[in-house]
């Protein structure tokens, strides 16, 4: 997830360089390992760009200073995906000719093949990244004889992927143009005067609260102070409403949301969209390692930790093979004299950077002949340069200290693996494995479903609870880490005392806290621990416990057991159940978000907690 913006204008007051730089500033929240603007003077491009955080570059390179008669510029700031954060890979990229200027926010899947195609015609190429073959392609299209606007359509044709882009040429000072397909982007206007574009809102809102939000598959013409909005399959002109921006800045940071725990829930379906279109080369280099291991560990810490609980359940339902799960800080201890040559270490961290994941990884390649296979969303972090292959998940920037977002793209990540491998040993018929597979693509349309329509019973589950300080959350086979990981939340931002635990294992001990209308959740997809779980559910009853039950939209047992109820818009067949830590964890993220509002404390800066733990 990268942030753009722009603008052109017919204004000789405006300082161009540093509204430029002011606005990409308010969206570096998207993206900071690497930045630039390119701006148009005299029928010339003039680029300015590095690696490192704005900041950073602009005490280097001064990305304000650009050429005083200025009337268009681009900016980017990157959050890595193809390619290393480094200077030769930061946006914009050109043509050969150094007359076409792309900022682009997404992902060119079949960027190989056209980047060999093009080499064949002639092109060099200068960066790693996938982006850069848009300009050559649009370079391509005009020397066959096509306009500006006809080239972008035309190249963008060959493109299969994401993207929110926007292109400039040498040749054509008066206009910027701009398409959108699965990523945002919007565009700001003072009519008559200048046009901005952005791929949120918040970067032109001191400017212009007027603005359009582009749809999928729309083109935009953008002069100074005027837009014409076009449908990319037909071209045919779209007539947009403009809206009028009631936020306030601080607000509009987080998209409108009163907090970016809030915001990254919303932005799972998202996240989870994107990480769907891993590659299935490197999903299979993962399976194909797997399934020739002998011994297997996973790693990681926190919220990670449960992701891989998660993961390691699914990959071993298909793979067939034990996978030992092991706290990272717990790793060298436990393997000291146990860790054996060949063994296959799957190592997961949000930022790459958590020290004692970095050490395990880093223990173990300095004693033993091991192969790291990575799961990380932040790319050339140091976890990757210790491994041997590494999946970036799709989750972009997370800014909230509580992971949200990245667990559900870690155990779909992990989930997508356990699938080629089902292809691979063909433990499954084939009907059934695109029955999980169209499952597993189901849970971004699940979870939006949830978000959209559930939050009033979230919302009405904490004004419940307001007094309670103690809570079980309860849960049987791969819903032991969903229960984990929910009690983790309402730890870490509600600041209540909780405990994650086997349904099973519960009586032996914790049972002897619970008193009458103590809180219990109880995590209860109908797989083949359901029944079971049902005895638990009236043993805590009994008790006294107030049972609150996250359960499929058509359960009926354990609801009518239950004080309290949350329903999953799901199916309750074996091919959603086992991808339920995805779609049942987004309803325990709110559970713990609300009820931080409610006890009055800040989601965002859970209270003795930071981002990334980077010492031990």
């Amino acid at each position: 997830m990268c942030g753009i913006f722009g603008i052109i204008t017919n204004q000789n007051n405006l300082s161009l360089g540093k509204v430029v730089l002011e606005g990409i500033k308010r969206l570096e929240y998207r993206g900071y390992d690497s930045c630039g603007i390119v701006s148009l003077s005299n029928s010339k491009l003039f680029v300015k760009k590095d690696s490192g955080k704005i900041d950073e570059i602009q005490k280097k390179i001064n990305l304000a200073e650009i050429p005083n008669n200025s009337k268009l510029a681009l900016a980017h700031t990157r959050w890595a995906t193809h390619g290393a954060p480094t200077k030769i890979n930061s946006h914009p990229h050109l043509d050969c000719s150094n007359k076409i200027a792309i900022v682009h926010n997404g992902i060119i899947e079949n960027f190989i093949e056209l980047r060999k195609d093009l080499i064949n015609q002639g092109h060099i190429f200068k960066s790693d990244t996938d982006t850069e073959v848009i300009p050559h392609l649009i370079e391509q299209k005009m020397k066959e004889g096509l306009n500006f606007k006809d080239s972008i359509v035309e190249a963008l044709k060959l493109c299969n992927g994401a993207y929110g882009l926007a292109v400039c040429h040498a040749d054509y000072p008066d206009l910027i143009i701009v398409v959108r397909k699965e990523s945002p982007l919007v565009i700001g206007i003072e009519e008559g005067k200048t046009t901005y574009l952005a791929s949120d809102i918040p970067a032109f809102l001191p400017l212009t609260r007027k603005c359009y939000i582009m749809e999928d598959d729309e083109l935009a013409v953008l002069k100074a102070g005027e837009v014409d909005f076009y449908d990319l399959k037909n071209d045919k002109k779209i007539n947009k409403e403009l809206q009028v921006i009631e936020w306030t800045i601080d607000a509009a940071e987080k998209g409108g949301y009163e907090h970016f725990m809030l915001k990254e829930i919303y932005e799972e379906p998202t996240a989870m969209q994107r990480t769907l279109k891993i590659s299935k080369d490197l999903l299979q280099v993962f399976a194909n390692i797997l399934w020739s291991a002998e011994n297997i560990y996973i790693t990681a810490a926190g919220t990670s930790f449960y992701a891989s609980l998660a993961g390691k359940f699914i990959v071993s339902r298909f793979l067939g093979k034990y996978i030992q799960a092991i706290e990272c800080s717990e790793f060298q201890t436990q393997l000291s004299n146990s860790l054996k040559n060949n063994s296959v270490i799957i190592a997961l961290s949000q930022s790459g950077e958590t020290i004692d994941t970095v050490e395990a990884i880093r223990w173990a390649k300095s004693k033993k002949n091991v192969k790291i296979l990575t799961i990380t969303n932040v790319v050339g972090s140091t976890l990757t340069r210790y491994s041997d292959n590494v999946i970036v998940t799709q989750a972009g920037p997370e800014i909230g200290v509580a992971a949200t977002k990245t667990y559900c793209t870690q155990v779909l990540t992990l989930a997508l693996i356990a699938l080629e491998i089902a292809k691979l040993r063909k433990v499954e018929l084939d009907s059934d494995i695109e029955k999980y597979e169209m499952a597993l693509k189901s849970t971004p349309q699940i979870i939006e479903k949830f978000l959209n329509e559930n939050i009033d019973e979230i919302k009405n589950i904490v004004n419940t609870l307001e007094k309670s300080v103690q809570f079980f959350f309860l849960a049987r086979g791969i819903s032991i880490a969903t229960a984990k990981e929910g009690g983790l939340k309402l730890k870490e931002v509600a600041c209540r005392f909780i405990e994650g635990y086997s349904a099973a294992h519960a009586k032996h001990g914790p049972i002897s806290l619970v008193r009458e209308g103590f809180p219990i959740i109880f995590i209860a997809p109908p797989d083949e621990t359901y029944q079971r779980l049902i005895g638990n559910v009236m043993e805590f009853k009994a008790r006294g416990g107030k049972i609150i039950s996250l359960v499929v939209e058509d359960d009926k047992t354990i609801s009518e057991l239950s004080d309290l109820t949350i329903r999953i818009p799901q199916p309750g067949d074996k091919y959603h159940n086992i991808f339920s830590p995805i779609t049942f964890t987004p309803a325990l993220q709110l559970l713990a978000y609300y009820a931080s509002l409610l006890h009055g404390l800040d989601p965002d800066k859970p209270l003795n907690l930071s981002k990334t733990v980077t010492v031990h």
